[in-house]
């Protein structure tokens, strides 16, 4: 019996230059395009949730803001001030590395989302820090540097979102794809910048969702 591959043959001969991490290339190479659309998607959720919420006190200033009376015990104020770096720097370190081992931008920001869910729970929602504007604008500028990126490889390539770092087909200038290539050594080109991009807007999105759940029926 003979099988026929397909174009997943293209895909392991070509994955394996990119980065070690065949999901990631086949995430943020083969179909950027795709991943774009998954962050965009993120956006619309969060809108559908304030549609269905509403803003409530989340349109209130940090003055005005009245957080309910939480009591937290000791034992878990002093282990949250242990936990939360370590939370924050396991997402960032999911996320840089997920090009050589599973994980990336996806995992990372909800891993960082996750932390900021445990500071809402033990302090309230004052506690993190956020304001809802903040927040949007974090989803945003996370889209934003996704775009621009896919915008560099349009204007030095033709193709948008093309790997400018690790140009295997030839199309950009030697010095363009030095200047995009992630400095690791592993030639994964410019998908750890889109990962570090998802992170950002992941990690925000779902914490104005987290937001908009417990603040926006209030008045």
């Amino acid at each position: 019996m003979t099988i026929n591959p397909g174009v997943s043959e293209i895909y392991n001969l070509w994955g394996v230059k990119i980065a070690p991490n065949m999901i990631t290339v086949i995430l943020f190479d083969f179909r950027g395009y795709d991943t774009l659309g998954e962050c965009v998607i993120l956006v619309a959720g969060v809108l559908a949730l304030t549609m269905l919420y509403g803003r409530g006190s989340l349109t209130e200033t940090a003055e005005d803001h009245v957080e309910p009376s939480i009591k937290t015990t000791t034992l878990l104020a002093a282990s949250s001030k242990l936990i939360l770096p370590l939370v924050v720097a396991l997402g960032v370190y999911v996320t840089l590395g997920g090009h050589i081992t599973p994980g990336g931008g996806f995992q990372g920001g909800s891993i960082i989302a996750a932390g900021f869910f445990m500071v809402v729970v033990l302090y309230g929602v004052k506690a993190v820090g956020f304001t809802h504007e903040n927040l949007v604008k974090m989803e945003s500028f996370g889209i934003l540097i996704y775009i621009l990126l896919g915008l560099v490889g349009l204007y030095f390539s033709g193709y948008f979102l093309y790997n400018t770092g690790t140009d295997l087909h030839g199309l950009v200038a030697e010095d363009i794809e030095l200047a995009f290539n992630y400095p690791d050594g592993l030639s994964a080109g410019i998908i750890p910048y889109l990962n570090i991009a998802v992170l950002i807007k992941v990690s925000a999105g779902l914490t104005t969702a987290l937001l908009v759940i417990l603040e926006g029926g209030k008045k």
